[in-house]
């Protein structure tokens, strides 16, 4: 009896002659001897399947189809991309001795069972690899790729994008046994970003620097993350280091490595070190996280499991673990599962209340119901790495994108990684065969995005009301995202001042204006709302000379009781130094910014200091507990009325010695549409004079073209 397929030794061979899986082998039917030896084989997996789930990945093809039987022309069961979670539950050999693996899987929501060509999986099961090796069952093990020029090749790294490789290469130099396997996404970089910053799904500890926070998440210990920071922890670039990678560890238990002794050795220096039990047993939580992770049927790494607690739980303080909470004694959840809240008493009651409903009574009963929840519900539906659970990015799981992510923090899979790699460290296993799964998306940055060490996010909470997307930053419009329910706008540098947004009503009229104002320190912008100038500057439509020179008049409202409080003790510190009215033909408002002082920008002063050193207050009308001051455009020749021009009010108020300006919302007219929005209304009698003068206007515009 003969060991059939290890009669392919090693093999080297040359760029250009070398494909994985496509390797070619006598076509002829089994004889005798190998045939028995390929049944024997089959025993000895089924006793492992028995005992245990073996789970592989896909990999070395953008996708790979799954056959109803183990021939490259039978029909295709369904096509799953690289990074497919599978299950090897039985093995064939065709006529050409070829190694196929019977698997079984889940895609989306519904099960497959199919043939996948060995060389196509990629698997780190010990038991499984062990058998592997025994009866000759993986002969690309064995083969070795050179390019051309001599040098190595990597076949798993040459799957990822350029960018990816290098950090790869690098480790896989020093660690040969380690597999790295591309999941392919297909989903776009940017649109992942959006969606994992909306819901609360990604948050940063208090102790994160100001400018990676935007916005208070709860009572003061969890904070939004921005934009900048989850990019770089959510890119899986910056997670190809020896330190890091092991988020991308498959979380399965391999006996060898995952001992007692090394969960023993990692617990020492926390809250769950030796020198007592776990509450309410006679164990140690070494031997909870051994026992638990190595028991048939389970099979969870056991790492992985104190790494998960050790990063949940910090000091081990917290009331979900003390068995001591009023209303909740004698309860635990180490997990922290089911433990959502904006508050501290929200989130303990909540976990607790999961642990009573489960009977988790003792250390042991929280840890082992934990571990069957990330065990079925997680591990074995996809998210079978530290980055999955908390960044659901597998378009064909059984969950919906971004949806079931086991926790919030988006710097969980990083730190609880390390854990993993100072486990392995100290079990003197990192030699060991281990598959990383990473994944890759569309239109990604050409590298890595980068530590972010300031942001320019604005962050804003509106009013009630408020819904506009346009953000005026200094009186510079900026599309704000809708995040979390805030309002981020990026500014443009570290020095605006103001923010103002503006209601509108269904004509889109412009019927309300909130404020807030800006500072600059510790690299993050701090927005302060001034609800006493909340609606400062109001807009109260156009009027139309009808007698004279042709005009247009842009109408202007200030509060009389806010203007009176700003001349006098100022509001929130904030005293009047001017205001008044800004034009400019609208057409270059998409190159030139509409603001006080502004190129292709006229202004006129209602209130202020003239160039005399009198004070001017030029007040049009009070109407409504709000002084009205205009801006008239006169003497347009016959072939400007079509033209539209466009307003706005400005206020310049002092606080302090510094200066800040206030604008208004825009709003543009021509004086052709005003003359025609008035026929059309019926405001003058027909065959008056005003009338008449409205239609001369329309029609020497007409002839002016």
């Amino acid at each position: 009896m003969k060991k059939f397929l290890l009669l392919l030794g090693t093999i080297c061979l040359m760029a250009g002659l070398f494909s994985v899986g496509a390797f070619t082998y006598e076509a002829h039917a089994l004889d005798e001897e190998t045939a028995v030896w390929v049944e024997e084989a089959r025993g000895a997996l089924q006793e492992i399947v028995q005992e245990r789930d073996i789970m592989a990945l896909v990999y070395l093809s953008d996708e790979y189809p799954v056959r109803v039987q183990a021939s490259y022309d039978a029909e295709v069961l369904v096509t799953v991309p690289s990074g497919q979670m599978v299950e090897i539950k039985d093995v064939f050999v065709d006529d050409n001795y070829e190694v196929w693996e019977y698997v079984s899987l889940l895609y989306g929501t519904q099960e497959y069972q199919g043939y996948i060509p060995r060389s196509f999986l990629a698997c780190s099961d010990e038991k499984f690899l062990e058998w592997e090796a025994s009866y000759g069952m993986n002969p690309a093990a064995n083969v070795v790729a050179y390019s051309a020029d001599g040098t190595q090749r990597y076949v798993d790294i040459e799957q990822f994008p350029a960018s990816y490789q290098a950090a790869l290469t690098a480790l896989k130099q020093k660690h040969p046994n380690w597999t790295f396997v591309k999941m392919n996404t297909g989903l776009d970089w940017d649109t992942v970003i959006y969606n994992q910053l909306q819901g609360g799904r990604s948050l940063v500890y208090k102790t994160f620097p100001d400018y990676t926070k935007a916005g208070a998440y709860d009572d003061g210990n969890w904070f939004y993350a921005t934009e900048e920071i989850l990019e770089y922890y959510m890119d899986p670039r910056n997670a190809l280091t020896e330190d890091a990678v092991f988020q991308f560890e498959l979380l399965t238990y391999n006996k060898t490595y995952h001992t007692e002794a090394a969960v023993e050795t990692f617990l020492n220096n926390t809250f769950m070190n030796s020198s007592q039990y776990a509450p309410g047993t006679s164990m140690t939580f070494a031997h909870i996280f051994w026992a638990i992770g190595a028991e048939e049927g389970r099979e969870v790494s056991p790492f992985h499991l104190a790494a998960r607690v050790y990063q949940e739980q910090g000091q081990g303080t917290s009331g979900l673990i003390s068995g001591t909470y009023p209303g909740y004694e004698g309860y635990y959840n180490y997990f922290n599962v089911g433990a959502t809240g904006t508050s501290t008493t929200q989130v303990i009651e909540n976990g607790l209340k999961y642990a009573k409903e489960k009977g988790w009574t003792d250390a042991y009963f929280s840890i082992l119901g934990g571990a069957d929840v990330i065990s079925a519900n997680y591990i074995k539906r996809g998210q079978d790495t530290l980055y999955l659970q908390k960044y659901n990015v597998n378009p064909n799981g059984y969950y919906a994108l971004y949806t079931h992510q086991y926790m919030q923090n988006i710097s969980a899979p990083t730190s609880e990684g390390k854990s993993m790699k100072n486990l392995y460290a100290s079990a003197n296993s990192l030699e060991n065969t281990f598959v990383f799964k990473i994944p890759v998306y569309e239109n990604m940055p050409e590298g890595a995005c980068p530590m972010p060490t300031a942001s320019t996010d604005v962050i804003l909470e509106y009013p009630q009301g408020y819904s506009d997307t346009i953000v005026y930053l200094d009186g510079v419009a900026y599309t704000a995202q809708a995040q979390n329910g805030k309002y981020v706008v990026k500014a443009p540098d570290t020095g605006a001042k103001t923010a103002v947004v503006y209601r509108y009503n269904e004509s889109g009229v412009p019927v309300g204006m909130y404020v807030w104002t800006l500072s600059y320190a510790n690299n993050a912008y701090t927005a302060t709302a001034q609800p006493g100038l909340a609606d400062l500057l109001t807009y109260h439509g156009f009027s139309i000379r009808i007698t004279g020179n042709s005009g247009i008049r842009f109408k202007t409202g200030i509060s009389t009781d806010v203007r009176a409080a700003l001349t006098s003790g100022g509001v929130n510190g904030y005293k009047l130094k001017e205001y008044g009215t800004l034009v400019m033909n609208n057409a270059n408002r998409a190159s030139y910014p509409m603001i006080k002082g502004g190129e292709k920008v006229l202004s006129g002063m209602s209130y202020g200091t003239n160039a005399s050193g009198g004070l001017e207050d030029k007040i049009y009308a009070t109407t409504g507990g709000r002084y009205h001051f205009t801006s008239v455009l006169v003497g347009l020749p016959a072939n400007q009325y079509k033209v539209e021009y466009a307003f706005r009010g400005y206020i310049v108020l002092e606080k302090d010695g510094a200066q800040i300006t206030l604008y208004g919302p825009v709003v543009a007219r021509s004086i052709y549409s005003l003359a025609q929005q008035l026929l059309q209304m019926g405001t003058y009698p027909q065959g008056s004079d005003a009338d008449l003068f409205l239609r001369q206007l329309i029609s020497d515009g007409d002839a002016a073209g």
